[in-house]
């Protein structure tokens, strides 16, 4: 069983609603709950109260830029949402403040919490305080669990344990086990401007050539349709994809010509063109753009946005028949919203339109850890991660 609330409230509201929760689950074994404004600012406090009304229920808190349910979406303004649920054990984990070796203390708190077992982590990062390279440190570690996650609005996240404890750092999460792994699919509100280019050379995180062509070259030629200059809802991005599995086999290989394959085919994540070197003829984008990845570019689009949520909203739906979904989480880049759509709750209507009363709770974060191949994750940007927890029927 599961329950769900939004609302826009103060400390007294939220503790209200905290209460009706707990009530109507019966042996709540996890919850979290998200809050924006005046209350993300007091996470501490927040955490307090859910220590108190949650009392021996594991849970993390979670200071978003805006928070949602089934209900509709609150941006701009204080409030929370949140989710209990029964079933499963729920371990909070936290990387410690100011840890020498942040990489290792992080993978050895998750796989204290999950061991070798099946298992779901949800992290919350702190901007800032978190290289995307862990990711992939973190699918060694635990190769049998599902990660996902994202960003918080600016300061970290709680974890409360079933003792009560307090704990957080740059990165705390949720590690579930004894669940059902959740079905969780991520789409970007990005429309591709390109064909993928392999890099063929970078340096310093400055990619400076790619098929065969100076990048910023790469880059003039396909911002060239959308005017001079691009308006700024016409945010322009990076997009990074792995290499192909044999690049030697790959379309173009050889020529630096733009892939031939589908361009929906390719899974990439969305970074931001950090500047350019006009002498070099390349652009900046980090340490991730290395030679052998592809490259390509977009443009964030509400219209991609929208069709690419109901897209993997459509494919959870289908991937759950045979099951009971439980409850879902929603992680949003705080880039789409209001601000991409011109209108509000676009996506909780979206979602609400698909799972009709399932609970759900999300934020609008300041990035998302996305689903990748199996056992990784990857850090991305202006992306929808849905998660949907279930039971087998």
């Amino acid at each position: 069983m599961a329950r769900s609330f939004s609302a826009t409230c103060g400390p007294d509201g939220l503790l209200q609603h905290l209460a009706d929760l707990r009530s109507a689950v019966p042996s709540p074994s996890g919850g979290v709950v998200f809050v924006s404004g005046q209350l993300a600012q007091r996470a501490s406090g927040v955490a307090e109260l859910v220590r108190g009304a949650w009392r021996g229920v594991p849970a993390c808190v979670v200071p978003a830029a805006g928070v949602l349910s089934e209900r509709g979406e609150i941006e701009g303004d204080t409030g929370a949402s949140g989710v209990l649920w029964s079933g499963g054990q729920v371990t909070p984990f936290a990387l410690p403040e100011r840890a020498e070796e942040p990489g290792r203390l992080l993978r050895e708190a998750l796989a204290r919490a999950v061991g070798q077992r099946p298992a779901t982590a949800i992290l919350f990062a702190r901007p800032g305080a978190f290289a995307p390279e862990r990711l992939e440190a973190l699918a060694l570690s635990a190769p049998n669990t599902c990660l996902f996650g994202a960003g918080t609005a600016s300061g970290s996240a709680i974890g409360v344990t079933s003792q009560g404890e307090l704990i957080e750092g740059p990165a705390t999460g949720l590690a579930i086990t004894g669940f059902a792994p959740p079905l969780v699919d991520a789409s970007p509100a990005a429309r591709l401007l390109s064909g993928f280019h392999r890099i063929d050379e970078a340096s310093g995180g400055v990619v400076l050539r790619a098929g065969g062509r100076p990048a910023l070259d790469l880059l003039s030629a396909a911002t060239a349709t959308l005017g001079e200059p691009p308006s700024a809802q016409q945010l322009i991005l990076a997009a990074l994809a792995d290499p192909p599995l044999d690049p030697s086999a790959a379309p173009g290989a050889g020529r630096g010509d733009a892939e031939a394959e589908a361009l929906d085919s390719v899974r990439y994540v969305l970074r931001p063109v950090r500047g350019i070197d006009p002498s070099r003829r390349g652009l900046l984008l980090g340490d991730e753009a290395r030679p052998g990845a592809r490259l390509a570019f977009a443009v964030r689009d509400a219209a991609i946005g929208r069709a690419g949520l109901e897209g993997i909203a459509r494919q959870v739906s289908r991937s759950a028949l045979g099951s009971a979904p439980r409850f879902a989480l929603y992680l949003t880049c705080a880039g789409r919203g209001q601000g991409l759509y011109g209108t509000p709750d676009v996506e909780a209507r979206i979602l609400r339109q698909r799972f009709a009363d399932l609970p759900i709770a999300g934020m609008h974060s300041s990035f998302e850890i996305a689903p990748w191949a199996r056992g990784q994750a990857r850090l991305s940007l202006y992306t929808g991660v849905l998660a949907l927890f279930r039971a087998p029927s």
